[in-house]
């Protein structure tokens, strides 16, 4: 599944587009009806896609593609030109602008899907990229032993990963990893000018750390656009990004959520559990096919029927993720389930669900 942006001013155009795109491709689309706006949309949120009509008002789609690629946030993302106009010169220019490919209206629909995949696998061959952030809005669920692990979990696979805790009271990703960490993202307030790269830092597993600061920041709070340009760069750093998110749907936490690949949302199946998922379900509701709803049992005894709880919340259930009794012993000894030389029930089900992004 990709996330594609739609750029034309032709609104018949757009909606069999996104129809197609979705129902038999599969993919998450965004339309847009100009190119101005297009623009803007993909800096803000980067598409892995991006279709572009020539013919536009204000801002035509040679000019779109020219700016996508000179912008670094946009430079590696797929475009096809989509024109009305077939003749050789036609797609020498949509080439020459940047594109990775040129079709003509009409649409032909098999053709179509078939240049979106051809365009989208070289890129996905070249990088297993993905930002995958654990969220929830209930504290004390298990978002961060769920982080740690999962991290790991990929690292195990040859998978290059970077975890970030992004906790602003003393995060517990290093606790947790029997790490001690001489430098943290809170750094960046008073250095900004400083390289995040320079503030990893790196566990025995290979496993790489964005570590939260060890105190509370009481008044520090990263702006959207320090977070873009953190999530920028640990990109160059890492394949896969795993974050540690705060239980809040605080401007800094939504710009994360706007630039994942995928999203982790964990719920517990109590009462205030559900309506905590219910609620951050409905506040990102334009992300809800790239959302992968997990249940996570902190607690022994009975648990509802995962039928009734898909039914509850209208979305299919990822993972149901096992209690286990040795957690507790193995976060005493900052032991990682992922790590322990006897592997539970835990390390189990975050393994399937390291493997299930992977393979996605």
């Amino acid at each position: 599944m990709a996330r594609i942006l739609i750029i034309d001013d032709n609104p018949d155009m757009l909606q069999m587009l996104q129809m197609v795109l979705e129902n038999r491709g599969g993919h998450t689309v965004t339309l847009t009806p100009d190119g101005q706006e297009g623009l803007s949309q993909a800096l803000t949120n980067p598409p892995d896609l991006a279709i572009v009509d020539v013919m536009m008002p204000d801002m035509n789609g040679y000019e779109v593609v020219r700016r996508l690629r000179e912008n670094p946030r946009t430079a590696e993302i797929g475009i096809i030109i989509l024109t009305a106009r077939g003749q050789a010169v036609d797609k020498t220019a949509a080439l020459e602008a940047g594109a990775d490919a040129h079709t003509t209206k009409p649409v032909d629909i098999n053709e179509l899907l078939e240049l979106v995949e051809n365009t989208l696998n070289p890129r996905r061959m070249l990088s297993q990229q993905g930002l995958f952030p654990v969220f929830s809005l209930r504290g004390g669920i298990g978002v961060t032993t769920l982080a740690v692990n999962l991290a790991l979990a990929l690292t195990k696979m040859n998978i290059n990963t970077v975890l970030w805790d992004m906790a602003y009271n003393g995060g517990h990703c290093a606790l947790y990893l029997g790490m001690k960490t001489k430098h943290h993202w809170g750094i960046l307030f008073q250095s900004p000018e400083l390289r995040v790269q320079r503030l990893l830092s790196e566990h025995a597993s290979g496993l790489k750390l964005l570590a939260a600061p060890p105190y509370p920041l009481q008044e520090d709070r990263l702006t959207s656009e320090q977070v873009t340009t953190i999530l920028a760069e640990l990109r160059q750093s890492a394949d896969i990004i795993i974050i540690d998110l705060p239980a809040t749907l605080s401007p800094e936490v939504g710009t994360v959520l706007d630039h994942a690949d995928q999203i982790l949302l964990l719920s517990g199946d109590d009462p205030p559990g559900i309506q905590r998922t219910m609620l951050a379900l409905r506040a990102r509701q334009q992300q809800i096919k790239q959302i992968h709803l997990l249940f996570n049992n902190v607690t022994p005894g009975p648990r509802p029927p995962l039928e009734a709880l898909q039914k509850v919340l209208q979305m299919p259930v990822m993972a149901q993720i096992a209690y286990d009794p040795t957690q507790t012993t193995l976060v005493r000894r900052n032991t990682p389930a992922m790590l322990s030389d006897h592997p539970g029930e835990l390390a189990k089900s975050i393994a399937q669900i390291a493997q299930q992004l992977r393979s996605s």
